[in-house]
């Protein structure tokens, strides 16, 4: 009987995640990526990454592999983070998550607020890692004169 028991426990499948489960680890690679941008730790961050991810950087050519983000990091990352969340959501070993960040003023920065969007992949070991990571800013220019303005350009 006992040989039949464990049997069964091995051909058993391995709990379903919810996902509300999902979405809180999500949660907490954001909040992980939030704590190693705000302590300067350029190194947790970049582990944060899968190993094929891609940073799109504002007005910086795209950054490619987990190695390149690291050395993008370790010049330096912003102290004063502070991401709030618009839209999460999971759908099988795929995330994203819309938000928009503010930093504040420092003595080398005037103060940021912008957008940013969050690509994650579920692991094979359940952690979530960062695939594609993109943000901008939504402050102006104070001489930008928006009647003056282009509309951009349309896809069709």
């Amino acid at each position: 009987m006992a040989v039949w028991a464990g049997f069964l426990t091995g051909c058993a499948r391995p709990p379903s995640r919810s996902i509300t489960d999902d979405r809180r680890a999500v949660e907490a690679t954001v909040h992980r990526y939030v704590e190693a941008t705000n302590s300067g730790d350029a190194e947790a961050l970049a582990q944060l990454y899968e190993d094929d991810a891609v940073l799109l950087p504002p007005d910086h050519q795209p950054v490619e592999g987990r190695g390149a983000i690291g050395e993008f990091w370790r010049q330096g990352t912003d102290e004063g983070l502070e991401v709030t969340t618009l839209r999460l959501d999971v759908d099988g070993g795929i995330g994203y998550l819309i938000a928009q960040y503010t930093l504040p003023e420092t003595d080398e920065e005037p103060a940021d607020s912008g957008k940013t969007v969050m690509c994650l992949k579920r692991q094979q070991d359940g952690s979530w890692k960062v695939t594609a990571d993109i943000w901008n800013s939504s402050v102006g220019d104070e001489d930008d004169d928006q009647d003056d303005a282009t509309p951009p350009p349309s896809v069709s």
